[in-house]
């Protein structure tokens, strides 16, 4: 059961989510990952063996075998040969709260991470917050570490952000990166495969017969060449190289954000161009909403796609096609990092997990 914390005002909390019909070796998995989550089994103690497992849950060895696997991989227990599984050393903290840092006060512009993340706790002691970046900037890591064993941070501008979250990890608080990664970073990130979006995208138009392309962004990644929207960007690069597609309209992308006053009609009807690949829904929403008006038909005169699928793009009319983001896997894979590193505090998670996209076409 999730409670709300009273120590921490600013705090929202997040609700219950239902979870979906599991597999058997799911069932096993979830049941014996919780029972370590809740601090019921002592570190070092012997879990069931595959055979005690085979016969509670009616099932075949290589399930039983492929759920301690999983256990395994999670750095939840330590497998002996010739004596068993058993519970690694976790965290001797009685904190019960973890935090979710976004830029809003409501997750729904980002995307539902919190999906996954109540999936990964619910049943467990664990209590889900959130917090927005603004407000969590204001706190000292002793503020921090008295009210939370660990934080999922989702950074807005990870730049500015960065000196208070790198001093914050190196207080030792667990942490996790959401949506962004940082190069040759020991911080923990999850991610979705970005460049990999950004080629589905660009492939995806040269597919349908498309051959003047631009990627539109209104963020700023050409500073830095980082983030997200650089990673799309990338991805698209690639997609136009290995056809040769025409780089002229790519050369101008910048003056596309640089001049918000410029005329996108005009821009995109003197450089001939037929498909537009948007950092994002929003953008790939408005940009539809100047181009109708002008009496330009889309798709067939002009494609668009979006990123992160979002329920816009299916009610949009015309619909758009969008590069999905499993939001409900990166919130998963957030909580299995920040869990490793309160059950075990000296160890090093360092690891940057990229997500797979999938492209809904429209």
């Amino acid at each position: 059961m999730l409670l709300k914390a009273k120590t921490m005002p600013k705090s929202r909390y997040i609700g219950i989510y239902q979870v979906k019909q599991m597999t058997k070796y799911q069932l096993i998995y979830e049941e014996l990952k919780k029972a370590i989550l809740r601090r019921e089994i002592a570190p070092n103690q012997l879990l069931p063996s595959e055979k005690a497992l085979t016969i509670k849950y009616n099932v075949s060895r290589i399930t039983a075998k492929h759920a301690l696997n999983q256990l395994v991989a999670d750095d939840l227990i330590y497998r002996i040969k010739g004596k068993g599984s058993f519970v690694k050393l976790h965290g001797t903290s009685s904190l019960k709260s973890i935090l979710l840092v976004l830029p809003f006060s409501s997750n729904n512009e980002l995307g539902n991470y919190v999906l996954g993340i109540q999936h990964m706790l619910k049943n467990t002691t664990w209590n889900l917050l959130s917090m927005t970046n603004e407000d969590f900037r204001h706190l000292s890591y002793q503020q921090i570490a008295k009210n939370y064993a660990g934080v999922i941070y989702y950074p807005l501008e990870l730049a500015k952000e960065f000196p208070h979250v790198l001093e914050l990890y190196q207080q030792g608080l667990p942490l996790v990166l959401l949506d962004k990664a940082l190069p040759n970073s020991v911080i923990p990130s999850v991610v979705s495969d970005n460049v990999g979006g950004g080629y589905l995208a660009g492939q995806y138009l040269q597919d349908i017969g498309k051959k003047r392309l631009v990627f539109y962004s209104n963020t700023n990644f050409w500073e830095s060449f980082t983030g997200p929207v650089a990673d799309r960007f990338m991805g698209f690069i690639k997609a136009c190289r290995l056809q040769k597609m025409p780089l002229k309209p790519l050369k101008t992308t910048k003056l596309l954000y640089e001049k918000e006053g410029m005329d996108l009609v005009t821009y995109l009807s003197d450089n001939r161009v037929d498909g537009i690949v948007a950092e994002n829904d929003i953008v790939a929403y408005r940009i539809l909403n100047l181009l109708l008006p002008a009496k330009i038909q889309v798709p067939d005169q002009i494609a668009i796609v979006g990123f992160d699928n979002l329920p816009l793009t299916a009610m949009s009319s015309p619909p758009l096609s969008s590069i999905g983001q499993d939001f409900f896997t990166l919130g998963e894979q957030a909580v299995n990092l920040l869990l490793q590193q309160i059950n075990d505090p000296q160890a090093i998670v360092d690891r940057n997990l990229v997500v797979d996209v999938k492209l809904s076409r429209r």
